[in-house]
């Protein structure tokens, strides 16, 4: 993350961290473990309807603020494009390291050419390296062994749960801080430090190409 910044042309606002990923959520019975007497075969209802739907997640690990939007029938580079817009409307004060997988549409041009965002591909097959995955096992639990009447009954049950994490911050960091990721914020941090120390009076870092908040 520090490397892939200090190839950036200047920026001049403070920056943001985001990890990103897209969820698919549906109709076909999503199984996890329960709790049955001893001695009774457990039951559980089985479901295969082929609706399904998409949710777009970008969590900050460091501050716990996340960003999400439901209700997508597709992932591709013109959705994602909008979800980006819709992020940098709400973040319009930072430039945003958006940090996400090798899906094919994310190294699309138009979404590398947006000013304010610069993205930083994960290593491939490595989901365990992005902590919106296990978000979003948290979020799965909720529609785990249920049956829904329709797509949109299950989408209301799962923005709740959604709701409730935004608004736990704490709960969030928890879950989503991982320590790597900790670590390389620490060293981007020391970076425009020592770069401010060295240029003084707290400038306002156009000169180094950081901002820090």
């Amino acid at each position: 993350m520090v490397e892939k910044l200090k190839e950036e042309e200047i920026i001049k606002k403070p920056i943001k961290l985001f990890f990103q990923d897209e969820m698919r959520f549906g109709l076909i019975s999503n199984y996890r473990r329960s709790w049955s007497q001893v001695g009774e075969r457990t039951v559980i209802a089985n479901q295969q309807e082929y609706s399904n739907r998409y949710l777009y997640s970008a969590i900050d690990p460091i501050t716990g603020d996340n960003f999400q939007y439901i209700g997508f029938s597709d992932v591709n580079a013109g959705v994602t494009k909008k979800f980006l817009e819709a992020l940098q409307e709400e973040y319009k004060d930072f430039h945003i390291i958006m940090v996400w997988d090798n899906a094919p549409f994310h190294r699309k041009q138009e979404l590398h050419e947006m000013d304010g965002i610069t993205p930083i591909f994960l290593p491939s097959y490595s989901p365990e390296l992005n902590p919106v995955e296990r978000f979003y096992g948290e979020i799965r639990k909720v529609t785990a062994n249920r049956i829904f009447k329709d797509i949109f009954i299950q989408q209301n049950v799962i923005e709740q749960e959604v709701a409730r994490w935004m608004n736990d911050k704490i709960k969030t960091i928890k879950l989503c801080s991982y320590r790597w990721i900790v670590e390389q914020w620490n060293s981007l941090i020391e970076v425009g430090i020592k770069t401010m120390e060295s240029y003084g009076n707290q400038q306002d870092l156009e000169q180094c190409g950081l901002s820090i908040f």
